[in-house]
């Protein structure tokens, strides 16, 4: 089976195998791309499963699909960017908890902080400090390795524009990463340790 015979199968037929077909073939760089996005496996787990179900519901209703990723990596990305909202959320309001010493909680536990290298762990920061926009772009770049054609193809924009967000992200990184060089421990869970 390729995979236009699949989306044939899923648009006309509404067939499982079909839709099975193409969850196995893109299941990787989906989980890559919401990792990338979101920083964790668990929610790059159930980001990639929300959007798969998402995807399965509404392909029956689609005339036509040329391609399948591009159409599904929308899905996907609405629901990566829907989780770094709530994340964001609730991390406002663990910071007005923190403030608040007799009721804060240090959420992160010695064996995830030793799990990860220190270089690593300030990418991911730097990452984590940058907007969903940039941080997708960089991540389809760089973590998942796509051309500037490709990025162009799936998020539907021009190559030009690929490259100049690129250069405004990558810019955007710099100034993240060289701003955790110069306040190494402003993160309160790395002082309670």
């Amino acid at each position: 089976m390729d995979e236009q015979r699949a989306i044939e199968l899923c648009v006309k037929h509404r067939d499982p195998v079909g839709f099975e077909f193409l969850v196995q073939k893109y299941r990787r760089e989906a989980y890559r791309h919401a990792f990338a996005l979101l920083g964790n496996a668990e929610d790059a787990l159930d980001a990639c499963q929300d959007a798969f179900a998402k995807a399965f519901a509404a392909i029956p209703r689609l005339s036509d699909l040329p391609q399948f990723y591009p159409w599904f990596y929308c899905i996907l990305r609405n629901r990566c960017f829907n989780l770094i909202a709530r994340r964001q959320t609730s991390d406002r309001y663990r910071a007005m908890e923190q403030q608040n010493p007799a009721r804060s909680t240090d959420t992160a536990t010695p064996a995830q902080l030793m799990e990860q290298s220190e270089d690593r762990q300030r990418v991911w920061d730097a990452m984590a400090s940058l907007t969903p926009e940039h941080r997708e772009i960089l991540a389809m770049k760089y973590v998942c390795g796509h051309s500037y054609d490709e990025i162009a193809r799936t998020l539907r924009i021009s190559r030009g524009t690929v490259m100049s967000r690129l250069y405004h992200a990558r810019m955007a990184f710099r100034e993240a990463f060289l701003k955790l060089d110069e306040a190494p421990n402003a993160k309160p869970e790395e002082k309670s340790l």
